[in-house]
């Protein structure tokens, strides 16, 4: 999937400190590879002419509750969005502005919701429409703002428009992600496959090194960064640096990335059923006290 470079350059959102988690009767699961790409299903460079200017918060069923992350103002509701979907806009006292994208059309009137109301962290605001099944979430500087901006793919990023991704990992702890090209060499040397600096830019020898790990857990070795990599990769990382098979416990946690063995079938079951997979110990990304890498089915 194509993302532009630009999307490294964003300032990150930061808002409340602990934001809470917007879909609350749904475990935490979102694509981190759909940020700054074309869209995760039937989009392709001829299709679509902007970028994904968000995160998607995956895996939720039809009339899942939507929740505000935050204290906020509601400026839009039932706003046009995709597939009949709609979405709601809030101004957070923390000087963001939010779009939540996905709601089910006058669900908000379930829970009392108008436009111009003031809203505290947790709030029911509606529920999920059920063929859209997600959250698109957008993070913006609040100003005087009132609606999201289209990022088309001839341009620069929208005026305001903010990284989300460290604003939802600390919905749900903090979590690490795989966006930055410095998160992704280090995954790479962690894996054994990149010996390079990981503070460099993406270049040749990130692609070779990308394509010998598509090769090794046996996926289409074509050096581009999609949302099937980013799945194996997390699964590798989980693998190795939880020493579930019997190489990585052998030699303390330093085995190369191979494909998962059927030894390890069982680890790998609980990781797609839960979407988590929490290791101790972790010194990947400077992590000391232990992380949380999400996993994503591909639909």
């Amino acid at each position: 999937m194509a993302r532009t470079p630009e999307w490294e350059k964003l300032e990150m959102a930061v808002g409340d400190a602990s934001p809470a988690w917007p879909l609350p009767t749904v475990t935490p699961k979102f694509a981190t590879w759909s940020v700054g790409g074309g869209r995760p299903f039937g989009c392709t460079l001829e299709t679509c002419k902007r970028w994904h200017a968000g995160i998607d918060l995956t895996g939720a069923p039809d009339g899942a509750l939507i929740t505000a992350p935050e204290e906020a103002l509601v400026v839009g509701l039932d706003r046009p969005w995709d597939d009949n979907a709609k979405a709601a806009f809030l101004r957070t006292k923390t000087g963001l502005f939010l779009v939540l994208g996905g709601f089910k059309q006058g669900s908000h009137k379930e829970y009392g919701i108008q436009q111009g109301q003031e809203v505290r962290k947790g709030d029911k605001l509606g529920r999920i429409h059920g063929p859209y099944g997600m959250i698109h979430l957008e993070t913006y500087k609040a100003e005087t703002r009132s609606a999201n901006s289209v990022w088309w793919k001839t341009e620069g990023p929208p005026s305001g428009l903010l990284n989300p991704t460290n604003y939802v990992e600390r919905m749900v702890g903090d979590k690490v992600s795989l966006l930055q090209t410095r998160q992704r060499h280090e995954a790479l040397a962690a894996l054994g496959v990149y010996k390079g600096d990981v503070a460099a830019e993406w270049g040749p020898a990130s692609i070779e090194a990308l394509r010998a790990a598509q090769t090794s857990l046996g996926i289409d070795a074509d050096g581009k960064w999609g949302p099937q990599t980013e799945d194996a990769i997390h699964k590798a990382l989980a693998v190795k640096q939880g020493c579930v098979t019997d190489e990585c416990a052998a030699s303390g946690g330093a085995a190369e990335v191979a494909p998962p063995s059927a030894g390890s079938a069982d680890v790998l079951a609980a990781i797609s059923r839960t979407g988590w997979w929490v290791i101790g110990g972790v010194t990947l990304l400077s992590v000391g006290a232990g992380l949380a890498i999400a996993l994503r089915k591909d639909g």
